[in-house]
């Protein structure tokens, strides 16, 4: 009876391990590898982009891992909880499959990238690392 108790003991110890490292690799990665608030089915939303439609919109093109994104992130992030009621943002991790076919529409060649968008036609862009040049198309200014 003592064995299997030890045993018991040492699986759940071991789950808990596993829980405990699934958590803080995730937490890691939103946070310290990725960061954005990426769009989920940002393809869908840029298809339905109205020529006609008055609409803001801002894409962002960033790529976890890359030092210029992380440097641009926090005023990427904070801008748009300022402007988020007045313009729709749509944000794209390069490495998704689906991304690769607006990079070449939109000629993206450098990450990060900020294009502002007014209906579906470009009004602004940047592939800047400056932050208050970032800060400025992400506002759609």
């Amino acid at each position: 009876m003592n064995k299997l108790k030890k045993w018991k003991i040492a699986v759940f110890s071991l789950a808990v391990i596993a829980t405990l490292t699934a958590i803080g690799g995730t937490y890691y990665y939103n946070t310290e590898v990725n960061g954005y608030p990426d769009t989920k089915n940002f393809a869908d939303k840029i298809d339905q982009l109205d020529a006609s439609s008055k609409q803001k919109t801002v894409l962002i093109f960033h790529k976890p891992g890359c030092p210029d994104c992380k440097k641009a992130r926090s005023t990427i992030k904070k801008t748009i909880k300022t402007h988020q009621k007045t313009i729709d943002y749509v944000v794209i991790n390069v490495k998704k499959s689906d991304a690769q076919a607006y990079l070449a529409k939109y000629g993206v060649t450098q990450v990060p990238t900020v294009i502002a968008l007014k209906s579906n036609q470009v009004i602004d862009s940047t592939g800047s690392n400056n932050n208050e040049t970032i800060a400025k198309v992400v506002a759609g200014d």
